[in-house]
């Protein structure tokens, strides 16, 4: 778990300026291992992973309070010498808004390491705790299991992550990786040597974003739907609970300014921009009261009169097709548009799949929680069917969503829509939760193929979002990807996933989950128990070589964080002429320091 202070929130928003690093340099992803002596299994590997979490969220603690005793508790008191070496920073550039950048470079003298405690080593994790004059955030987290040795001995690498206000006043974020070595027993684990693999630093004014929703009129909250809170017992899959939130901007009222609907558990609302910089709540008299458990919209022409009309998905219930009268005068006609009910819909869109000059509308859909959960926390295949509405005109729709092929039944929480060919026609990225991801190219005549292994965008990941743009201006539309990066990248290795596996082939799932196996191998080959080397890695980076294909850059660029990142976007934060990434990250934070 994270170790917090002063209040750190529990939901960060995370914004990489990227146009130097696509061709720059970064940690390199390392494979999964680990590297279990003879007579090791995997029952010594979990207690020594349990163990070194232990000690790290004692240092992560430690280092939140400036406590140096404590800091001197994580060290074996008798460290070979020369086990423990530092680091130096050196300048690494600076981007518009004053944000400067370092780079990290391994010490070439050893800490002192006197007997009785790594003495160096604390002092100088002291010293580094004394640039700060306040930490938000310390952590310190296992990351890979290189080797587990029969004397119990371990060597790992451990991430960390540093967050807070420096004493020249700067915002402060320090990250990077360490190669570890750790002391046999139980239940405590102790460093016996610790050198640097990687870091980095980041810092500027931190007045990039000032929250003023409050005072611009955006006085909104997001709540879940009441019917679904426990004790109801009504959700096998509870975690969908919390997934209400969307938003949607287009100009409602024709006076050429962006307006807002967002969604929640009940009542979503529509604000109206004033044009001074505020706006205000006109939901009711637009005509959009009363949608209970709405969890995503979509502005656009869909009856090609020159104004935005609006879709509605509801998670639970029926989905709303608003057709716009003007001036935000908004009028229901779901029963007369060929719309057939569709529930458990995440995300929408609204694409020209077919050509013809109309809006067509895809769903994005989740599972039906109140009777199902994933087949398996890893790999699952078992949502509802994506939706694709293809418009007849006059705001009416047929279902086309088997015949084109994009009827995908991964657990979809993201779309983007884009021409990544330069073909003339959209095709659509979908990231899907506890699964694999999909990229559907369009054959030109609304008819969709998943082309996602050949073209290199297949991922096996918690999807959360996507979003295109040509990141390094070759005129190419790159690929971004949120998804979760867990905290305790260890405990995906292969030696737990196999286990995990066998335990299913074993069961009486087993004739049931063959189609998911099948599947599974199809698309990771002859290695697909290695799963875990792609399971909760993190968010993705594409970069578009323009013959069809892709290339993974995410390390590379910097541009896989730690955490569970939900939506992303792409802007020109500092005004320099090229795209950097804003990824919204956050997770419930509960009491288990276990947590993933």
């Amino acid at each position: 778990m994270r170790a917090r202070g002063w209040g750190g929130a529990a939901v960060a928003v995370v914004v990489f300026v990227l146009a130097p690093v696509l061709a720059g340099t970064a940690p390199s992803r390392a494979l999964a291992g680990p590297e279990l002596e003879e007579g090791v299994g995997a029952e010594d590997y979990g207690r020594a992973g349990v163990a070194i979490h232990q000690t790290l969220k004692a240092l992560a603690h430690a280092f939140l309070d400036g406590d140096a005793g404590a800091l001197g508790e994580a060290f074996d008191p008798d460290l070979p010498a020369g086990a423990l070496r530092g680091w130096r920073r050196e300048a690494d550039g600076e981007a518009a808004g004053g944000v400067r950048f370092e780079r990290w470079v391994p010490a070439e003298d050893p800490f002192a390491t006197d007997r009785g405690g790594g003495e160096g080593a604390v002092a100088f994790l002291a010293a580094w705790r004394q640039v700060y004059s306040g930490v938000d955030e310390a952590l310190f987290k296992l990351h890979l299991v290189d080797q587990l040795r029969r004397d119990g001995t371990v060597r790992s690498r451990v991430r960390f992550e540093v967050v807070g206000d420096a004493r020249d006043g700067r915002r402060l974020v320090e990250r990077g990786i360490l190669e570890v070595e750790w002391s046999a027993g139980s239940p405590a684990r102790r460093i016996r040597g610790l050198r640097l693999a990687w870091g980095q630093s980041a810092s500027g004014p931190g007045d990039s974003f000032a929250d003023v929703a409050h005072e611009r009129g955006l006085d909104f909250q997001g709540t879940e739907d009441p019917r679904y809170i426990p004790p109801s017992g009504v959700l096998k899959h509870q975690v969908i609970r919390h997934a209400v939130g969307g938003a949607a901007t287009g100009d409602a009222d024709g006076d050429g300014r962006d307006d807002v609907f967002l969604t929640r558990g009940t009542d979503p609302r529509l604000y109206l921009n004033r044009g001074d910089g505020a706006f205000r709540d006109a939901t009711l008299e637009a005509g959009l009261g009363g949608m209970d458990h709405a969890t995503a919209a979509v502005f656009a022409d869909l009856d090609g009169d020159g104004d935005q009309d609006l879709y509605v998905a509801s998670f639970y219930g029926p989905d709303h097709l608003f057709r716009n009268e003007g001036g935000a005068r908004f009028v229901d006609c779901t029963a007369d548009s060929g719309l057939r009910d569709v529930e458990a819909t995440a995300v929408l869109a609204a694409l020209d799949a077919d050509g013809d000059g109309r809006l067509d509308l895809y769903l994005g859909r989740y599972l039906d929680a109140r009777t199902r959960t994933p087949e398996s926390i890893f790999y699952t295949r078992n949502g509802e069917p994506n939706v694709l509405f293809r418009n007849l005109g006059g705001m009416r729709f047929e279902d086309v969503s088997a015949a084109s092929g994009a009827d995908d039944v991964g657990l979809t929480l993201g779309v983007a829509c884009a021409d990544y060919d330069r073909d003339g026609d959209q095709d659509i990225y979908l990231a899907n939760d506890f699964g694999r991801n999909v990229l559907l190219r369009n054959r030109g005549d609304g008819r969709f193929e998943d082309v996602a292994l050949e073209s290199g965008t297949l991922a096996v990941s918690a999807g959360m979002s996507a979003s295109w743009g040509d990141l390094d201006g070759d005129g190419w539309l790159d690929l971004y990807v949120g998804s979760i990066r867990s905290n305790q990248r260890w405990f995906s290795q292969d030696v737990n996933i196999r286990g995990y596996i066998m335990r299913f082939l074993e069961s009486d799932r087993r004739a049931r989950m063959q189609p998911l196996f099948l599947d599974l191998r199809k698309h990771l080959g002859e290695d697909w128990d290695e799963i875990g080397d792609q399971s909760l890695a993190g968010n993705l980076l594409l970069r578009n070589l323009g013959d069809g294909s892709f290339e993974d850059v995410s390390d590379r660029a910097g541009a896989r964080p730690q955490g569970w990142f939900w939506s992303c976007g792409l802007f020109d934060h500092d005004l320099d002429g090229d795209l950097d990434i804003l990824a919204a990250d956050g997770w419930i934070t509960g009491e288990s320091t276990e947590d993933l």
